[in-house]
């Protein structure tokens, strides 16, 4: 049966095909899941939180869409809203590695004042990524965080490449500008 029939038929109140719909789609949604989460746990959370708000919005979904670009974008809005509510108010939101990152050193072991750098970076940053408009930040994520090519944004959104580049350029420009603002830079202390 093809997804437009067990959609048909899940939003008309038939359980078995609700659940044909999530076996088909669970590997997906959880590898997305755990991309961006990076823990068994966490990814299972936001899995059960993704097929929830898809069985409340089965009805509007459109037909001419498809459905696994539907699913990519509630995953990550999933996944985003996740990180917001795992971030305690001050603590950096990004893991020691992707710290060292944004560093941009290869020391082992950050001193005190580097540490305290990466957590102000990664908190201006966490923020301001969850102040972009909704397209720029679900395209920054899907490149930056999920690493998918420019050709894999634009077919799992259903956008035209072109759109996806301008959306990431604004994106980053946005970040940029947010670093620059609040006296952070990528590179170095401002």
């Amino acid at each position: 049966m093809v997804d437009a029939d067990l959609i048909s038929r899940a939003a008309g109140g038939d359980p078995t095909a609700f659940q044909a719909l999530v076996e088909r789609h669970r590997s997906m949604v959880y590898r997305v899941a755990y991309q961006f989460a990076g823990n068994h746990h966490d990814a299972e959370d936001i899995a059960q939180e993704v097929f929830i708000k898809v069985y409340r919005s089965l009805e509007r979904f459109r037909q001419d869409a498809q459905l696994s670009s539907w699913l990519y974008r509630i995953v990550m809005n999933a996944c985003i809203d996740h990180r917001r509510r795992q971030s305690p108010a001050g603590a950096a939101p990004f893991g020691d590695e992707a710290e060292q990152r944004l560093l941009n050193t290869a020391e082992e072991n950050p001193g005190p004042e580097d540490r305290a750098y990466a957590e102000e970076l990664g908190h201006v940053l966490e923020c301001e990524i969850g102040r972009l408009p909704k397209g720029q930040r679900v395209v920054f994520v899907m490149r930056h965080h999920q690493g998918l090519k420019l050709c894999e944004i634009a077919e799992a959104l259903g956008l035209a490449e072109g759109t996806v580049k301008r959306q990431l350029h604004a994106a980053v420009h946005r970040l940029r500008q947010a670093l620059t603002d609040a006296n952070v830079t990528a590179g170095g202390r401002a």
